[in-house]
């Protein structure tokens, strides 16, 4: 007869038949924390965070600029059309789906390529940029003079380049891989 073996939370391990101390009330509270923590890697925080900011953040944001100064505040004319179209809830599906898609795009590139620190370079960008519009929308609706569309663009494609380009580095470094001009 096969013996059955169970991992116990510390890692040792149990036969079925075995006497296993059951969980105090801490541990169960404590469980889905460590389990969690245990599978985030730094790429899937960053996955997290740019979709947190980037979609929904910017998204809510900015539905609630519109909902309380006008459409006219927000920049991208698609934006103001899918508000103006379909309200707030059309304007956070628009920068969801967005960010969807650009993480979907990028996850592809990242399976396929291997370029580790090179996706968290534009995953990080893609965070501070959603920031940037967060604060801007929130500056907007507070009545205080957020930054310019164009400044706010400008900087997040600064810091895309930026750390793009240190995340080539570094993953050249890492892999061994040199860069032949063609």
């Amino acid at each position: 007869m096969k013996k059955i073996i169970q991992r116990t939370l510390t890692g040792e391990e149990a036969s079925l038949f075995q006497k296993v101390e059951p969980l105090t009330v801490t541990e169960l509270i404590w469980l889905p924390i460590v389990y969690i923590y245990s599978k985030i890697t730094l790429q899937r925080a960053l996955y997290l965070s740019a979709f947190s900011t980037y979609g929904i953040g910017d998204g809510v944001t900015a539905a609630y600029m519109m909902d309380n100064i006008g459409v006219m505040r927000e920049a991208n004319p698609l934006a103001r059309m899918m508000y103006m179209s379909n309200g707030k809830q059309g304007i956070i599906s628009l920068k969801l789906w967005f960010a969807l898609v650009i993480l979907f795009i990028v996850w592809v590139a990242s399976r396929k390529t291997g370029i580790y620190w090179t996706i968290n370079g534009f995953l990080f960008a893609l965070t501070m940029g959603g920031a940037m519009a967060m604060r801007a929308n929130v500056m907007a609706t507070l009545g205080m003079a957020p930054p310019s569309p164009g400044s706010i663009i400008m900087t997040f494609l600064f810091m895309v380049v930026l750390l793009v380009m240190i995340g080539d580095v570094v993953d050249k470094l890492h892999t061994g891989r040199k860069n032949h001009a063609h």
